[in-house]
């Protein structure tokens, strides 16, 4: 009798990625072990498969499936799947509900809490990516859970936010957990999974394609109470996410942009279409004070007091730049973001002569990056320019 998490990834597999029929197969068959002890004419009587599943599903390999439940195990990943008790209340009642999830981090908290997904284009302007910055974080602060896609632009820069903030985030990926997908944001999802979850639906070794990634956002939206776009042009893939979430009955928010500005054109059209404009994150709290009342979302009085203690503190800290705050900060740093802190100066310099510099290689330069922005301790310029 094989572990019912290897029926699982077998029938993901046989069904494909997107795949609706998840709930009618166990309304149908009641468990997923029942579905496989099933003879072939009784897949085929249920009138659930097109001949290609079911010709999918007559090829399934489960010592292969078992291999990767196992593989799984030694790399500490989770798989969970549509029966269990840690599936996401909010996943199942989506459309096309994911059959496996592949989870690095904990998941258990999700359904308790109220969840904002904050996404937006992957080429940011420097205005979005604070405003996405300060999102994410203020929301963290205030007890809520960021959702993101671990993209470059906004979706970093919110997720940079609320991990400095202490708070979860969840990161879902168009790629398998084992992949090498954008290295200067390995350092921030390593601290993700740790305090939060990245999370996948594509098997470990899955490489990321352009079409994982509009399938992907489903997820972001189904795990979310409501999505905020920050950034978004009249083709990005943030829009997918927009509509996604009006499908699902969720909440839409967006940041109002420069009318001048090609990376707010979406944003700008969602506000006059569909979307409520925030501009601030009282705008978006105000939605959920009384629904989840097991978890404690901060009123505007208590965030505005956190973030005021903020200010004295940081204020604090530029007082004491070059003393004790600033070499608390450089001592907690990895030897390479060490390194390539006392190569920085005042004056940008770009990151391929930085890596030169510290004589090593561009991805292990972006990492070193990665970690000392979020200790605040480096400035991006444009251009892939760095400086102190």
């Amino acid at each position: 009798m094989y572990n019912k998490k290897v029926y699982w990834v077998c029938l993901q597999q046989a069904l494909g990625i997107g795949n609706h029929k998840i709930k009618d197969i166990i309304e149908n068959f009641g468990t997923i072990e029942n579905l496989f002890k099933a003879s072939k004419d009784e897949w085929r009587f249920s009138n659930i498969f097109t001949s290609k599943e079911l010709n999918d599903l007559k090829k399934i390999d489960l010592k292969w499936a078992e291999k990767i439940v196992s593989e799984c195990d030694n790399c500490g990943y989770k798989i969970v799947t549509f029966e269990d008790n840690l599936y996401p209340e909010r996943l199942k009642n989506i459309y096309n509900p994911p059959a496996v999830l592949y989870v690095k981090g904990n998941l258990d908290y999700i359904d308790d809490c109220v969840c904002i997904s904050i996404v937006g284009t992957r080429s940011a302007t420097q205005y979005g990516l604070n405003v996405a910055f300060d999102f994410g974080y203020k929301l963290s602060k205030a007890g809520v859970v960021v959702i993101s896609g671990g993209a470059l632009g906004i979706d970093s820069a919110a997720q940079k936010g609320a991990v400095l903030a202490g708070g979860k985030v969840v990161s879902v990926l168009g790629c398998g957990l084992n992949t090498n997908y954008l290295m200067k944001n390995k350092l921030l999802r390593d601290v993700i999974s740790k305090n939060g979850a990245l999370v996948s639906e594509y098997l470990p070794d899955k490489t990321a394609l352009p079409q994982n990634f509009p399938m992907r956002n489903r997820i972001i939206s189904g795990l979310s109470l409501g999505t905020l776009i920050v950034e978004a042009g009249s083709k990005s893939g943030s829009l997918i996410t927009a509509n996604l979430t009006l499908e699902q009955n969720k909440d839409l928010f967006a940041v109002p942009g420069d009318i001048k500005s090609a990376k707010s054109v979406g944003t700008n059209r969602l506000i006059k279409e569909c979307a409520k404009l925030v501009t601030s994150v009282e705008d978006i709290l105000e939605e959920y004070y009384c629904v989840c009342p097991q978890e404690k979302i901060s009123t505007k009085e208590e965030i505005n007091k956190e973030i005021l203690n903020n200010i004295k503190e940081s204020k604090k800290d530029s007082i004491d730049l070059s003393g004790r705050v600033l070499d608390d900060k450089i001592k907690s740093l990895s030897e390479r973001a060490k390194v390539f802190y006392s190569n920085l100066t005042d004056r940008p310099l770009h990151i391929d002569e930085l890596a030169q510099s510290c004589h090593m290689k561009t991805s292990e330069a972006l990492q070193a990056v990665t970690e000392l922005e979020l200790k605040n301790l480096i400035k991006s310029n444009p251009g892939k320019r760095y400086s102190r």
